[in-house]
């Protein structure tokens, strides 16, 4: 079993995760989303106007940092000084505190997309400090669409269904061929959508 096997991941399943880089020599952090094709690589696509993507470009080497506590995910975003950093084992990249898993990360390909690039890092070192709980989208959103189907007698046509739709497209791309996109598209067979 691979490293990041251990840490709980499937094959293209997207996972929320913090991405932890230097600007100049300051720590910067972002959510981003990322996935793994063949466990030892991760890949993530980041805007191309986006500091971390400059970031990286410019270090080559970035810390992506598992965390359960969606606070730090707020923090990262809103409250960076909040943000506690430690220095990676292997790496020249800063690793936030509280993280339950740190996966340090070189550069190892940038494929520029639309309005995207995507990038693609070998693991480097892999740091477990507690319970591992991946944050995977799809979960959440089945939630959401369970409650959503309760709320169709009381909202416009068409509005539910819009939204039970999109939220189909999310769990397909974040956690494909899973039990939740089975769930979901149980729901829309049930709700005659």
């Amino acid at each position: 079993m691979s490293r990041l096997e251990k840490l709980g991941m499937k094959r293209n399943w997207i996972y929320e995760v913090i991405v932890s880089t230097f600007q100049n020599k300051d720590p910067h952090s972002a959510p981003i989303g990322v996935w793994t094709e063949n466990f030892s690589e991760l890949n993530m696509n980041i805007y191309k106007k986006s500091r971390t993507l400059g970031n990286i470009i410019n270090q080559k080497e970035f810390a992506v940092n598992f965390v359960s506590d969606i606070s730090i995910f707020y923090k990262s975003l809103f409250a960076k000084n909040e943000v506690t950093y430690i220095n990676s084992k292997q790496i020249n990249a800063p690793a936030i505190k509280n993280s339950s898993a740190i996966v340090e990360l070189k550069l190892k390909e940038i494929t520029e997309k639309e309005s995207r690039f995507q990038i693609e890092a070998h693991v480097i070192n892999i740091q477990i400090m507690g319970d591992i709980k991946l944050v995977n989208r799809a979960e959440s959103l089945v939630l959401e669409s369970l409650i959503l189907v309760t709320r169709i007698p009381f909202f416009a046509e068409g509005e539910i269904e819009k939204a039970l739709k999109e939220n189909f497209r999310v769990i397909k791309k974040v956690a494909p061929d899973s039990k939740f996109q089975n769930i979901m598209e149980k729901i829309l067979i049930t709700s005659k959508l």
